[in-house]
C-alpha cells in the first residue's frame, strides 16, 4: 500500500482514467481522473522545486469548494506538506490565528477570499491565475510543473490539521487518512457534495476517499430550497450526498413524489448528526435511502448508519460507501 496520502489516491484511480473526477455544477467544468493526478504531481513539484517547500512545511489553504480545490490539496500532500484548513468564511483574525499556530510557511487562497490574508504576513499563493502579474498562482505551477514522482513523505507523517476558528481540531498523518479511505470502493457512482472541502470531514472524504473510491463528486451548493435539492440530484443521477445537516434535512422535506430522488442510495451527514425529528422524518420520506452519520473528530469518530433500508424505487445496485448497518463508534 502507498505510504503517503497522495500516492494512494493516485494508485486507486480507475483505469482508463478519463472519466470525471469531479465536476463543477455551477460552471459544468470538469476534472477528468487523470487530470487531477497530472495537475496535482505538477503542483508538487513547482512548490518543492520552485518555492523552496520542505517535507513537513505547513501550507494553510482557504478556498471555498472549486476545480482547484483538490488539485492543490494533493499536491501540497504529495510535495510532502501539510495540508492546514480553515473555512472559507473565517474571519482574518482567525486566519491569522491559525496561520501561526500551525507555522504555515505560505497561504494558499482563492482570489475571492485573498484579501482575508493580507495582514498574516505569510507568503501568499492564490489559487487561479490573477491579472496582477505580481502573483503567482497554483494554477500556474500546474500548467509549468513537471508530473514527475517526488520522494514520498513517510506513513507516519503529519499531513492534515483542520482549524475551527482559531482552534486547532484535529491532526491526522497519512496512515491516518489512508486508513479512513481504504475500504471505499465504488466506482462508477456520482455524489452531489456541499460539505466544504476544507473542513475536519470534508477534507478525508472529498479530497482522499472518493476519488480514491472512483466516485465523480460533482460540487454544489447547499440547496437553497426542496426543489433544488431534488433538481440537482436529478440532473446528475445523483447516487449519494454528503452534506451537513441542514442541507441534507431539506432532501426529505414535504414534497410531491415526482421520481427525482429515485436515483439515490446513500447520504452521509457531517460534522453532526441530523436533529432526531428530522432523521425521523428523513427515514419516513426516503425508506430506501441509507443515512449516515458522521461527527466528532475523524481520531475519535462517531458513525451511525441506517438500520434497515428498504427496496429502491429503482434498482441501481448495492448501497454506496457500505458500512455497517447498525450504529458503531470507530475509534
Amino acid at each position: 500500500m502507498a505510504g503517503d496520502a497522495a500516492a494512494f489516491v493516485f494508485s486507486r484511480l480507475p483505469h482508463p482514467d478519463t472519466a470525471a473526477a469531479f465536476v463543477d455544477a455551477a460552471t459544468g467544468g470538469s476534472l477528468s481522473f487523470g487530470a487531477l493526478r497530472r495537475a496535482a504531481l505538477s503542483l508538487a513539484s513547482g512548490l518543492r522545486l520552485g518555492l523552496g517547500l520542505r517535507r513537513g512545511d505547513a501550507v494553510l489553504i482557504l478556498s471555498p469548494n472549486s476545480l482547484l480545490l483538490p488539485q492543490v490539496i494533493l499536491g501540497v500532500l504529495a510535495a510532502g506538506g501539510v495540508a492546514v484548513v480553515i473555512a472559507a468564511d473565517a474571519t482574518a483574525a482567525e486566519i491569522s490565528a491559525a496561520a501561526h499556530g500551525a507555522g504555515a510557511v505560505m497561504i494558499v487562497a482563492a482570489p475571492e477570499v485573498a484579501g482575508k490574508v493580507a495582514g498574516v504576513g505569510v507568503p501568499l499563493l492564490l489559487t487561479s491565475r490573477s491579472p496582477d502579474p505580481r502573483t503567482l498562482s497554483a494554477e500556474e505551477l500546474i500548467e509549468g510543473g513537471d508530473p514527475t514522482a517526488l520522494a514520498a513523505p513517510e506513513a507516519s507523517d503529519v499531513a492534515f490539521v483542520a482549524y475551527s476558528s482559531a482552534s486547532k481540531t484535529v491532526a491526522m498523518t497519512h496512515a491516518d487518512l489512508i486508513a479512513a479511505a481504504a475500504g471505499l470502493s465504488d466506482e462508477g457512482r456520482v455524489c452531489l457534495a456541499s460539505l466544504p472541502m476544507c473542513s475536519v470531514h470534508g477534507l478525508p472524504l472529498l479530497a482522499i476517499g472518493l476519488p480514491a473510491a472512483g466516485v465523480t463528486t460533482v460540487l454544489v451548493s447547499p440547496p437553497s430550497d426542496p426543489k433544488a435539492a431534488r433538481d440537482a440530484v436529478a440532473a446528475h443521477g445523483a447516487t449519494d450526498v454528503v452534506a451537513a445537516p441542514e442541507a441534507a434535512a431539506v432532501l426529505a422535506a414535504p414534497m410531491p413524489q415526482d421520481g427525482k430522488l429515485s436515483s439515490l442510495r446513500r447520504v452521509i451527514v457531517a460534522p453532526a448528526p441530523l436533529a432526531a425529528e428530522a432523521r425521523q422524518e428523513f427515514r419516513r420520506r426516503l425508506p430506501w435511502v441509507e443515512l449516515t452519520e458522521m461527527y466528532g473528530t475523524p481520531e475519535n469518530e462517531t458513525v451511525r448508519a441506517s438500520e434497515e433500508v428498504q427496496m429502491a424505487p429503482a434498482q441501481l445496485g448495492a448501497p454506496v460507501l457500505t458500512q455497517t448497518d447498525a450504529a458503531a463508534v470507530i475509534q
